[in-house]
């Protein structure tokens, strides 16, 4: 009698079948048409699950956060095909956050035909989640990453250590919230977001709003320019990008490799390397001052222009296409 073989082909059949059975919302074809939708939904979620006003930037991460907790987590579950025991609490988390996102999608203004396939490519996932059979043994959970901090010596802080020096109460004390005021501590908020921000998906996000703007009913050309205008300058920052790319290969460039073999952004310990070349101290300050555009009070002026040519373009659009 032959041992008993592991039949890949038997194996995968009944893997594809399982998952084929689970349906997931960022798998269906037309997803892409409905991301803007469910984006304008998690962004709504993500506005009612702060408890004080914050800063746009904060929604934003948590936006991006609950984004990708939803598509990680479902994926997740769909490649296990079940759900462990210490895995429960989770899965149900998730579930309820799918629940919250069907409650704000239900409750825009207009309900056509495309916003009804999108609530039903939410709850079809959601029902699939609730479906999952138990397993047997112990599964990953997930970790978000919404309460990363500035690691104190890397580059990011160092720049915000830079730039928070206006808004010290006192000048010689150090970085930290009972020593700066609250402008710097909207400074030190924004470049914490800046730092662990995914680019690539904050501009989608953009594109996506500016999507749900052109499919807007009833629009006068003026209301549109100044819709168009909002979601520009709404998304402005993203020039935080370039500067902050720019600044650390210019660091780079000035460090490797005389000083060090190489440099990680959110790792290496500047200070270190500062305290035995301090004059690389003082060349880090003046690459800030070049990159972020400071002043002589040392106040950072990076958005400025940008701002500047959003409110003429669209006050040119209006003035001449209204």
């Amino acid at each position: 009698m032959k041992p008993h073989q592991y039949d890949f082909k038997e194996a995968a059949y009944h893997r594809l079948k399982r998952e084929q059975a689970f349906q997931n919302v960022f798998d269906f074809p037309d997803f892409v048409e409905m991301r803007p939708v469910i984006r304008e939904a998690v962004q709504t979620i993500a506005r009612q699950g702060v408890d004080h006003p914050v800063l746009p930037v904060q929604v934003e991460r948590l936006t991006i956060e609950l984004e990708r907790q939803l598509e990680r987590e479902t994926r997740k579950y769909q490649s296990q095909g079940g759900v462990y025991p210490n895995q429960k609490n989770e899965l149900g988390n998730l579930t309820r956050l799918y629940t919250r996102l069907l409650q704000a999608i239900s409750q825009r203004p207009i309900i056509d035909q495309e916003i009804e396939d999108i609530i039903y490519a939410v709850n079809q996932t959601r029902l699939s989640l609730s479906k999952l059979p138990p397993l047997v043994g112990s599964g990953k959970l997930y970790e978000d990453g919404h309460d990363r901090e500035l690691q104190p010596h890397t580059f990011y802080y160092l720049i915000a250590q830079h730039l928070v020096r206006p808004y010290l109460i006192d000048q010689a004390g150090a970085m930290v919230p009972q020593n700066v005021n609250k402008e710097g501590r909207q400074l030190v908020a924004r470049l914490t977001v800046y730092a662990y921000r995914d680019w690539d998906a904050y501009l989608t996000h953009q594109y996506d709003e500016q999507h749900n703007i052109k499919n807007r009913r009833g629009l006068t050309s003026r209301e549109y320019y100044n819709q168009l205008e909002t979601n520009e300058l709404k998304y402005v920052d993203h020039a935080y990008a370039d500067v902050l790319a720019d600044c650390f290969t210019d660091f780079t460039h000035l460090v490797v490799p005389n000083y060090l073999d190489h440099v990680d952004i959110m790792t290496t310990n500047l200070d270190e390397l500062f305290r035995h070349a301090p004059l690389l101290r003082i060349k880090f300050g003046q690459l800030v001052d070049q990159h972020f555009l400071v002043d002589d009070q040392g106040h950072e002026h990076v958005l400025d222009a940008p701002v500047k040519d959003i409110r003429q373009k669209y006050q040119y659009y209006r003035e001449h296409f209204s």
